[in-house]
């Protein structure tokens, strides 16, 4: 009887193997379909604490999808490739993201821009959080938020409208950032309002510096008797920028897109005291924390579960967690009606592209309807302002959700 018992054993192991995928248990693996988004950003350098703080807002919102109500037979895995705000990686993260076998990616606005014939080319979408001027019209590019020149466009209107010195006129400049287009394109944008506007402004120019500037002086001479002064960076030099400009006696206003002042808060309040930071108006196309309504109680409410109270702090001096959240929403919301559409098997970034240009979310405390117009690619397309208040050490609204003068025309 003995010589019947290793065989026995064998096929007693082979059973053992075998039956979970007779069963069905583990079918499971093999039929989920895994949707790889990579994005291709600077997560080490300049811009990389906003880059940051929004990337973990957009994982936490897949968490709370995958732990809470998960989509049926899709896994959305992230990728990264760090820029270091370096031009030069950007196509090297593009080549590294299609070897990864990417479906979809995401980049700053100025290196979709770079990137733009090749991803039209090679049929990858992209969708991404900001914009620029000059990729509304790609049809292979969604964004959360429009360009940040409707907001500069609303912030001159509102110059004009609220001024109260005529005829003497407000005078004008613009700091930026040398050699990125993402600041060049801003620049253009506020020269080419105040020009064309000649009996409601007088243009006192612009100046770019290099990235790594360390000393503002003579900016800051130059644009001494500015009433309104449009600065156009990330990070650091932001923070100099201010500070020095304020110990310099500049007291006047400081005006520019929630890309300048919004997404680097964390760093410009850290660095800045609020009495520097009166007198500073920014755009924008989001909330802020703060706001009551159902959409920001939510962020709240999953910062508050997935972070300590360290990292609250650090969160709430930032529009990432909750532009994060946001982008999260469409994404998975086009994710799940791209399945509906193809099937899980057949999913791929194309028809996750698709779904989102059929994107139509309404959401508290965001000023239009999540869908997109025609000739535009970016959901949120009201902007408002808002000014920092130095005796509630927060930003306040100073105007309601509104389109841009160029969209109204």
């Amino acid at each position: 009887m003995r010589r019947f018992r290793i065989p026995a054993l064998v096929l007693l192991c082979l059973l053992v193997v075998a039956l979970p995928s007779f069963l069905g248990c583990g079918s499971k693996e093999s039929t989920t379909k895994e949707i790889k988004y990579g994005w291709i950003w600077d997560f080490t350098g300049r811009a990389s604490s906003g880059v940051t703080q929004t990337y973990v807002g957009f994982r936490d919102y897949l968490r709370m999808v995958r732990e809470e109500d998960p989509i049926p037979g899709v896994k959305i895995s992230l990728e990264q490739f760090d820029t270091q705000s370096d031009a030069a990686n950007v196509p090297l993260g593009y080549d590294y993201m299609k070897g990864k076998g990417v479906d979809i990616m995401s980049a700053a606005p100025q290196d979709t821009e770079l990137l733009r014939s090749r991803f039209e080319s090679d049929q990858i979408p992209f969708y991404a959080l900001s914009n620029i001027k000059s990729m509304v019209d790609c049809e292979w590019l969604t964004t959360l938020y429009g360009p940040p020149e409707l907001q500069l466009e609303t912030q001159l209107e509102w110059i004009s409208q609220n001024w109260d010195s005529y005829p003497t006129k407000p005078k004008v400049g613009f700091i930026g950032l040398a050699g990125v287009a993402f600041y060049v394109s801003q620049e253009a944008t506020v020269r080419e309002w105040v020009l064309a506007h000649p009996d409601d402004f007088d243009w006192l120019g612009s100046l770019f510096t290099p990235s790594t500037v360390t000393s503002w002086a003579l900016e800051i001479e130059k644009m001494k008797n500015a009433d309104f002064i449009f600065a156009s960076m990330s990070g650091p030099p932001l923070v100099s920028l201010v500070k020095e400009a304020r110990a310099r006696g500049y007291a006047k206003t400081f005006m520019g897109p929630s890309e300048t002042y919004f997404s680097f808060y964390m760093l410009l309040r850290a660095g800045v005291s609020p009495t520097y930071l009166a007198n500073t108006i920014a755009g924008t196309y989001t909330p802020w924390w703060g706001d009551s309504n159902s959409f920001m109680d939510e962020v709240e409410e999953y910062a508050q579960k997935y972070h300590t109270a360290g990292e609250l702090t650090t969160i709430h001096q930032g529009t990432g967690q909750f532009n994060g959240w946001a982008a999260g929403m469409i994404f998975v919301d086009a994710v799940r009606r791209a399945v509906a559409e193809v099937g899980a098997k057949n999913l791929d970034g194309v028809a996750i592209h698709n779904a989102l240009k059929e994107t139509d979310l309404s959401v508290p405390g965001w000023g239009n309807t999540w869908k997109l117009i025609e000739g535009e690619n970016y959901f949120a397309q009201t902007v408002r302002l808002v000014e920092y208040k130095s005796d509630v050490d927060n930003w306040v609204a100073i105007t309601d959700f509104e389109y841009p003068p160029s969209m109204r025309a």
